[in-house]
This record gives structure tokens, sequence and C-alpha cells, in this order.
């Protein structure tokens, strides 16, 4: 299956330029990287629009349910790096709903990938998300958490009860921290990721902290009217 997906990949990049394939329906695109239709259907005002969850005090939003062409652009980046679907994901931040306020001083920031998967894949694509969310937003993007445990599982590959205590100690602040802090993530599924990332900013000194993930796994509640 490596082989063949290496052999499609090289046979797209011969028949067309850079970025003329839709990263959601795979199809020829004149700019860009998602076709009028996908982007359209990305931007239908129904529920999957903008979901708030309350992790233990912190609030949590989240731009698009986890389906259909937001889904596909979660993988495109997280699996091929790609920087045009993180910023096709930012550009979904507007219109900003008026229950999430951010003041002039918020630092954007990550969850930061362990290292050895970052040299696996090449790059951390949640920096890449956060690097776009801190351009749409006008706000500096800083990396704020550092890995303790470097050999922690993936959270996808583990039950929910054990994810937890995959996460126990895995963050830590990189730094001293006096200002008010954005995390921005791919998915947001039980919290848990979220959850440890938060105490460790808490940690660094973090008294506002917000949440913001591409996509939330759907079946939460808490639509954002």
């Amino acid at each position: 299956m490596i082989a063949i997906k290496r052999i499609r990949d090289f046979l797209i990049d011969v028949i067309y330029p850079e970025e003329a394939v839709c990263l959601v329906c795979g199809a020829v695109v004149q700019s860009g990287c998602v076709c009028n239709q996908c982007r359209a259907e990305l931007r239908r005002e129904d529920t999957d629009v903008w979901k708030y969850r309350n992790l233990d005090g912190v609030p949590a939003f989240s731009l698009r349910a986890h389906r259909g062409p937001a889904r596909a652009l979660v993988l495109a980046l997280k699996h091929q790096a790609d920087a045009c679907a993180a910023n096709e994901l930012a550009a979904l931040l507007h219109p900003i709903p008026g229950l999430l306020t951010l003041t002039p001083e918020t630092v954007v920031t990550w969850v930061t990938m362990p290292a050895r998967r970052r040299r696996e894949r090449g790059i951390d694509h949640g920096k890449l998300l956060a690097e776009a969310f801190a351009r749409e937003l006008g706000f500096p993007c800083r990396q704020l958490l550092t890995r303790r445990n470097d050999r922690s599982q993936t959270q996808a590959s583990l039950a929910r009860q054990d994810r937890q205590a995959n996460l126990r100690s895995s963050y830590a602040p990189k730094t001293g921290i006096d200002f008010p802090v954005l995390l921005v993530d791919d998915v947001l599924t039980t919290g848990t990721t979220a959850l440890r990332c938060v105490d460790a900013l808490q940690r660094g000194g973090a008294k506002d902290i917000t949440v913001i993930t591409a996509t939330y796994a759907i079946g939460k509640k808490h639509t954002i009217k």
C-alpha cells in the first residue's frame, strides 16, 4: 500500500503542477489546494460550525466536525505536512463567535510533538496549524511546551481510559508564562491531551488559556449559536 501511494503521489507531481489537485476530492484546481465545491462545503452554515466545550473550566472551541472536507484537510496536514491544508483550516476562523474573546496580548502555541515522531515525519504538523491560526488572528506564535516523555504512544491508538495514563507528565512549560495563551490542536476527542497541555501551561504561570481545534469528534454537544 505504501508503494502504491508513493507511485500515485509521484504521478500527480509529474502530471500536475504543485498544489493543482484538491486535497479533499482530488479534482484539478486552478489555484490553491481546495476546489470551489469542497471549499463551499467547508463553509456551510450548519450545525457542524463552531462547537464549544468546557474542559474543567477552560473554554475549548472547535471549527468543524471531524468528517467530510474538514477531516480530509486535517489528515492531509497530519500525514502529509501540507501547509496549504493548515491555511484552509485557519480561514474557517472567521467569523469568530462572540463567545470567543481573545485579548491583544494573546500568544498562540501548539501541542508539541515528540522529537522521535517529528524526526520521522520531518515536520511538526501542530506547529504548522498554530502558525496558520496565528497569522489569521494576528497574534504571535511561540513554542511554550516541551515533551518530557518521548516514548508515549499515539493517542489515536489507545482506548479512552488509557489516554490519561499515556500523557501523564508528558508536557512541561518551556518558559515562564505571564500572558494569555491560545492552545491550538487538530482534533478534540476526549479532551485529555488538551487538559494535560493546559496543566503544563498553568504550571508555567498561565492563568488565561483558551483551546481551539480544527475539528471535534462527532457526537460531542454544545453548539455555539
